[in-house]
């Protein structure tokens, strides 16, 4: 690749981490399951490197975004606390895990583990809607299902906030908005820690600012902020909780084709 198709690969790149912060942030997605996809597909970083970039990025993601809907009130702070409980010692589960599959298996692992969570999202989603009340008996169900948000940042890159936005809704009883606004303060808690586990453990972070070099480093995470932080606001202002919705499911089964294309290539 010649240095002036670099540079526009990498323009191209940018542009589609600042699209997916603008666009995911009023869903109650960090935007992980496409900023994996954009690094390690699209920039064509090794998997194990896009996914401490998607953190890197997500994580921006979860604190423009939760700064937003907080300020608007869409929010459940008992929720919150419920989520973070296992959801953060999971994300350093996940982060060994991966590390481990990277190591001695394969990288396939990874992306069958991400399929089954995103299937399980949209089965979910798919489902008609039951009445819940938030009650105490309903909070443990939703804190141990969200150790699995937890455990998905870790492996696969990403906030968890496919699983915390469908568990907010269907088990915490949340609308769409107070569902991805809580979603948002659970992964501000959960991403820094897997992705501190990921520096630590594969100690992948300098490839990582190398391959985007330390101005880019510095300025990509704060423009992601800055543009989660305005998709979140016009979210709340004018996007319908049908519209949310649907645009949410779009975007995890989007991921989800990804994924499976690459399964099946391995296997034929």
């Amino acid at each position: 690749m010649s240095k002036k198709e670099g540079a526009i690969m990498e323009f191209i790149v940018i542009f589609l981490i600042l699209l997916v912060a603008l666009t995911f942030s009023p869903l109650g997605l960090g935007g992980g399951v496409l900023f994996v996809p954009i690094l390690h597909y699209i920039a064509e970083w090794p998997l194990i490197e896009a996914i401490i970039g998607s953190l890197s990025m997500v994580w921006m993601v979860a604190l423009g975004s939760s700064f937003a809907h907080s300020k608007g009130g869409y929010s459940d702070s008992k929720v919150v606390k419920a989520g973070r409980l296992t959801a953060v010692p999971m994300a350093f589960i996940g982060t060994l895990l991966a590390w481990m599959a990277f190591e001695y298996i394969s990288d396939i692992i990874i992306k069958i583990i991400a399929a089954s969570i995103l299937v399980y999202v949209i089965e979910q989603n798919l489902r008609v809607s039951k009445t819940v009340t938030g009650s105490t008996d309903d909070l443990r169900t939703y804190s141990l299902i969200a150790g699995l948000g937890g455990l998905a940042s870790g492996l696969l890159g990403i906030g968890g906030g496919s699983v915390f936005v469908t568990i907010n809704r269907r088990l915490a009883g949340l609308d769409a908005k107070t569902a991805a606004g809580t979603s948002f303060l659970i992964g501000a808690a959960v991403v820094p820690v897997a992705l501190i586990s990921h520096a630590i453990i594969d100690q992948t972070m300098p490839t990582v600012i190398q391959s985007t070099g330390v101005t880019l480093a510095i300025t990509l995470p704060i423009l992601t902020f800055l543009s989660a932080y305005v998709g979140a606001k016009f979210g709340i202002k004018y996007l319908p909780e049908k519209a949310i919705r649907n645009i949410f499911l779009l975007a995890v089964g989007t991921s989800l084709a990804r994924y499976l294309f690459d399964i099946i290539n391995s296997i034929y």
